[in-house]
């Protein structure tokens, strides 16, 4: 074979540009070709690029996807069958690639069958992770026992998590609805915690129509926004509708389609046309997608995206996947430094607003979400000092309550929130409590934050809800101002309640009247909803605020069990309510629903028949959009209701002397601590004895199945009737003063 034969055989892998869009043969000689040299033409080669292969994360989820089919296979095959073990068999032979590699299958892993099992009932192969406990165990335990029981727990799914006080030993009895140590909800719930899936391929740069756009801002911007402005509105819409400037990121602004749609009517939102419960869902899954494409190189609008995602997400039944995007957003707006004062940093005016809005509301869910989820903050307050976002928005000058000093009052609650949540609820706060004599010094800290709070509130943002347990009617104001006093009556109730005296504890453990503080606050809460509900406002509620009206619902559910017949009777009439406000909200937020069963288990726990107040609750309930004609008197709708046997009125209108007579006063109007004499006997803080000590503060399914848990493998203790432990202790003249 000659050279010159060997010598045209050889391919050019490339060619110049030149020659390329001539589309003449080039030699790809280097740094000129032949045909460029002999026109004098300028000779590049582009630089080749390598083949893109699958996308990031794609073999893993075909592995995954393989692995449960595996998994799946054993479990329905019979191990006896010849035929069934010759399909194990090659399932768990070796691979041979192209190349004749042999690749040996991974073992498979403990959480994919265990989604398998919730579903086709346990493989044969599977022991039990958790051991049944003798019915001869000890149905006391010691304070360590206590704090450590029930951290970890299984969830519906079989995965192990973490969850903070999860074991409670004194308030409830034996449900027989509880099964297989976690209580049983409907199934459905099960089948919607799992990931959403469409039946076709999502193009994560399609967008909406734009009169589909226009409607969904709209909805965003007047509904969601207000509540936590998360970014700089004026330089969004710039944006938007200047092509002058780069557009807002599509990851952002599906983040804000997806959480629009849970309120929209319009059809084209939902994945499927029939189920209104997926609304937002496709939305959701293009920022999840392009969430992908921003991981080495994020932005503000990234941590932005990743809020709404993670709200979303909570109120969509996947708490799980909303608390994890949360955290997401908060590492990544660490390592952006928005935590930063940045006002000194060579940023636009706008850039520094937009880092300051998208910190503080990282801050604000931060808090939100741990309460919520009973965890620790992510976010230490010694370490950002970034300055709160400007008040003067140019577009909210004319309106009342302006957004940014809504927004400003929110930021201040949620700081008190977190102090709550640290100094009672961490693990080492309760253990530093369970050594303490007396709490006192504690709960009149709190105590007084949230009295100066309230009386530092501008004329704006001051709110007394009517009294609808007396009929009174009254418009709410702006749905942000109605979840901001909302979030104030929660964290009121969070500090009070671990200190609500127990069944059987003769001292009180605080100079508080704990009971009727909360109590106090869980009624305003229900006012406030009822007034919304009234208005048909109460759906288009953020979903954090599902966690509000869960927490005056525990309350109601504690006092329906009291020995005063009346108070008892009053009680489970707002337990109804509260149902149905979630009933209301569950049209927007499907988490609503899981709510409602939790707080109808803890009725059915605690032998609390609610049908006797069905007939008064319905008779309410029909007449909620007449303001003018209220209903009557709950003890005069239903027949053979008790007589009442104290003024509840009074304490009412004592307990909003002490919290609201205080916006017009600088007057600490928190009780003194008692001088100590011969004839003073102190409060003792026993946290056992207590009757929320261990009664989850979140609302997490698992952590409430970790307490049921531990309901139905405690004996119930015999009440005391000899002395009203569950009716408010009434107040003191030294409260009031």
């Amino acid at each position: 074979m000659t050279d010159h034969a060997e010598h045209k055989r050889q391919r050019v892998s490339k060619a110049c540009e030149q020659c390329r869009r001539k589309k003449v043969k080039c030699d790809g000689a280097s740094p000129f070709c032949n045909n460029c040299s002999t026109l004098g033409l300028t000779c590049h080669y582009k630089e080749s690029t390598k083949k893109r292969g699958p996308p990031k994360g794609y073999i893993e989820a075909i592995e995954g996807r393989l692995h449960r089919l595996e998994a799946l296979l054993g479990s329905i095959v019979q191990e006896d069958d010849p035929r069934s073990q010759a399909i194990i068999n090659e399932l768990n032979a070796p691979l041979e690639t192209a190349y004749g590699e042999l690749v040996r299958p991974r073992p498979m892993r403990r959480e994919t069958l265990s989604g398998f099992e919730a579903e086709c009932g346990p493989l044969t192969t599977t022991e039990p992770m958790i051991k049944q406990e003798d019915d001869n165990e000890k149905t006391m335990l010691n304070d360590d026992e206590s704090n450590n029981i029930g951290n970890l727990s299984i969830d519906e799914n079989g995965q192990l998590r973490y969850y903070g006080r999860s074991s409670g030993f004194y308030m409830l009895k034996i449900n027989k609805n509880f099964q297989n140590r976690a209580f049983q909800f409907n199934s459905k719930e099960h089948a919607e915690d799992s990931p959403p899936s469409l039946s076709v391929a999502v193009d994560p740069f399609e967008v909406p129509p734009s009169d589909l756009r226009d409607h969904l801002l709209d909805l965003y911007f007047s509904t969601f926004y207000p509540f936590l402005p998360i970014l700089h509105k004026q330089s969004f819409m710039e944006a938007l509708n200047n092509d002058t400037v780069p557009s807002p990121p599509p990851i952002l602004l599906n983040a804000m389609y997806a959480l629009a749609s849970r309120i929209s009517p319009d059809t084209r939102v939902r994945a499927d046309p029939s189920k209104p419960e997926t609304a937002g869902d496709i939305f959701f899954e293009r920022a999840r997608i392009l969430l992908d494409l921003e991981w080495d190189s994020f932005q503000v609008s990234t941590v932005q995206a990743l809020l709404l995602m993670s709200s979303h997400q909570n109120g969509a039944l996947k708490t799980t996947r909303g608390w994890l995007y949360s955290g997401m957003a908060i590492r990544m707006s660490q390592n952006l430094g928005l935590h930063r004062n940045c006002d000194s940093w060579d940023l636009t005016p706008t850039e520094k607003e937009n880092r300051k809005r998208a910190f503080y509301c990282c801050f604000v869910l931060d808090r939100l979400a741990c309460a919520m989820h009973g965890r620790s903050p992510m976010i230490d307050e010694r370490d950002y000092d970034t300055p709160y976002p400007s008040e003067n928005e140019q577009d909210d000058l004319d309106r009342k309550p302006r957004i940014m000093e809504n927004f400003h009052s929110l930021i201040k609650i949620c700081e008190i929130l977190g102090d709550v949540i640290c100094d009672l609820y961490k693990v080492r706060a309760r253990k530093q409590l369970s050594n303490m004599s007396t709490s006192d010094s504690v709960v009149s800290s709190l105590d007084k934050k949230l009295n100066k709070w309230m009386s530092k509130l501008p004329p704006n943002l001051q709110y007394r809800p009517p009294n609808t347990r007396l009929n009174e009617r009254a418009s709410a104001p702006s749905l942000e101002l109605c979840q901001l006093h909302m979030l104030f009556y929660t964290t009121l109730i969070l500090a009070h309640r671990p200190f609500i005296p127990g069944p059987h504890q003769k001292i009180a453990p605080s100079v508080f009247p704990s009971a009727s503080i909360c109590t106090f606050a869980a009624n305003k809460i229900l006012d406030i909803s009822e007034s919304l509900l009234a208005e048909d406002r109460l759906k288009n509620v953020n979903n954090y605020s599902l966690f509000f009206i869960f927490t005056a619902g525990i309350i109601f559910i504690y006092n329906a069990a009291s020995l005063d017949s009346m108070f008892a009777f009053e009680a489970k009439i707002s337990i109804n309510k509260i149902m149905r406000c979630m009933d209301e909200v569950e049209t927007t937020w499907r988490t609503s629903a899981r709510l409602c069963n939790i707080l109808g288990a803890l009725a059915g726990l605690r032998d609390i028949d609610l049908d006797c107040v069905d007939q008064s609750y319905t008779r309410s309930g029909s007449n909620r959009h007449q303001p003018l004609n209220p209903p009557p008197p709950a003890s005069i709708a239903v027949p053979n209701s008790p007589e009442p046997e104290f003024n509840s009125t009074n304490e009412t209108r004592q307990m909003e002397e002490k919290y609201y007579a205080s916006t017009n006063t600088s007057v600490d109007l928190s009780p003194e601590l008692p001088q100590t004499s011969q004839n003073y006997v102190p409060p003792t803080y026993e946290p056992n004895a207590t009757a929320f000590w261990g009664v989850p503060m979140s609302f997490d399914i698992d952590e409430w199945n970790s307490y049921f848990t531990h309901q139905k493998n405690n004996t119930a203790m015999p009440v005391d009737t000899s002395q009203d432990t569950f009716m408010p202790v009434p107040l003191t003249d030294a409260y009031l003063k």
